[in-house]
């Protein structure tokens, strides 16, 4: 009976010693395992296609700059083709949520709507027809613009990529995307909405502008999200508001907010030519993500969920608002959000700063702002809005990243079964062993 209770607690050991390790065993970080600099091939065009390739990860991107999108997969696992698709940008108002909401699109219909109920249908002056006329009739709403600037709806030039070797011995892939032809309404974003890219061969340490530092390992793709010269709808308001005031009304502080939407989708190699299809699909032009219908990558997605931070979200679903995430995270770590499928976590990830940089557009001087995010469940795919402040006439920057992490392939469960039970019995006759040995103590003298 003693030696049975002695076999059970050994056998009992063997599996928590198991339980610790075999997540040790099964996933690792592809970055820690690799050489100092990647060996890297770049080519282009490859049909469609700008390409990258290491022995880690390919990653591609539509040549002439047709849209900003980015497939990539790593090397051990070409079956999941990853996707981050830049959709467009969303002005919002708001009043009691710092994050994007459909509900708080800042486009003059629905602008229009709330004065009117606030204002104007309801109260002491709801008969004031000189506030209604203001509301309703004012020119000044024909000035607004859509709430939405669909990218796709825009001409995108693309510049390199090229290689650089800095003097600290740090080296990456340097390409950018320009948005250089918008929508009449959108004119000013022409030549001010920029993705700055760079492929590191070489882990990194960077500055942002003297403000924070932040790690970047050989083999991710880091982005930086350029906004300047941006015409704000809520800057139309403000005589308005002032009117209001002036009659008697308590105006709330509305605060303003810039969204930059992305879809994260996966395929199966099979479906490649989906994405030809995607990049060729004529331009959407919606003035609202309700009205956006999805395109040939995101209707043929098959990721199930996302791993955002702690949080598994299952994305087969479909919902009609959004979902706040929280992303607060110390400043020199990355909110990342992993593909999967199912309970298995894929390789692919994208992620970025919980914090943007405002620039100055007259000193050049930096600040930092909070980043919010939300995200919308679409069918197979994910949309995911990241909100930055009002920044006026400010230049916004913001560093999103996209790679891979997961290095060791999973083994067959059979295979896993047979080894976790020859480890467990070995531990186990070990500890029965050392539990029957007697123990000498010597007395010192």
């Amino acid at each position: 009976m003693k030696n049975a209770r002695k076999t059970l607690k050994a056998v009992s050991l063997a599996f928590l010693l198991m339980s610790m390790t075999a997540p040790l065993v099964l996933v690792n970080n592809v970055s820690a395992a690799e050489p100092q600099r990647l060996q890297v091939s770049y080519c282009g065009p490859y049909g469609n296609w700008m390409k990258i390739q290491t022995d880690l990860i390919t990653i591609l991107f539509p040549a002439g700059g047709k849209k900003p999108m980015f497939l990539w997969w790593y090397a051990n696992d070409t079956s999941n083709i990853y996707v981050v698709k830049y959709k467009g940008l969303i002005e919002y108002m708001t009043l009691d949520y710092d994050y994007y909401r459909l509900a708080w699109e800042a486009n003059a219909l629905t602008l229009r709507e709330r004065l009117m109920a606030k204002y104007a249908s309801s109260g002491q002056h709801q008969t004031d027809m000189e506030i209604r006329n203001k509301i309703m009739y004012l020119g000044w709403w024909s000035g607004f613009h859509p709430a939405l600037l669909p990218f796709s709806a825009c001409r995108w030039n693309l510049t390199g990529p090229e290689e650089v070797n800095r003097t600290d011995g740090v080296s990456y892939i340097s390409f950018n995307f320009t948005l250089v032809k918008a929508p009449p309404t959108f004119d000013f974003a022409e030549d001010s909405v920029i993705i700055r890219c760079r492929f590191y061969l070489t882990d990194a340490t960077e500055s942002a502008h003297g403000l924070y530092n932040y790690t970047v390992k050989a083999g991710e793709l880091k982005m930086d999200f350029v906004v300047k010269n941006w015409k704000w709808n809520i800057d139309k308001l403000n005589d308005l508001f002032e009117y209001l005031k002036s009659r008697g009304y308590t105006v709330p502080r509305l605060r303003a907010g810039l969204a930059l939407w992305v879809d994260m989708a996966s395929l199966n190699l099979t479906k490649l030519l989906i994405a030809e299809q995607d990049v060729d699909a004529p331009p959407q032009a919606p003035e609202s993500v309700a009205e956006a219908q999805p395109e040939p990558v995101e209707k043929n997605s098959d990721v199930s969920d996302i791993i955002a931070g702690g949080q598994r979200i299952q994305v087969k679903n479909k919902a009609d608002e959004t979902t706040p995430l929280n992303v607060r995270t110390r400043l020199q770590q990355r909110f990342r959000l992993r593909f999967a499928r199912e309970s298995q976590t894929l390789a692919g990830f994208f992620d970025f700063v919980n914090k943007a940089l405002i620039i100055n557009s007259t000193t050049n001087e930096p600040s930092v702002v909070d980043v919010t995010a939300a995200y919308m469940q679409a069918g197979n795919h994910l949309r995911l809005f990241i909100g930055y402040p009002y920044f006026g006439s400010n230049i916004l920057e913001h560093d999103p990243s996209i790679g891979v992490e997961q290095a060791i392939p999973i083994l067959p469960k059979l295979l896993w079964i047979l080894v976790g039970a020859t480890v467990v019995i070995g531990v186990a006759v070990a500890a029965v062993k050392l539990l029957k040995k007697p123990i000498n103590i010597l007395a010192v003298k």
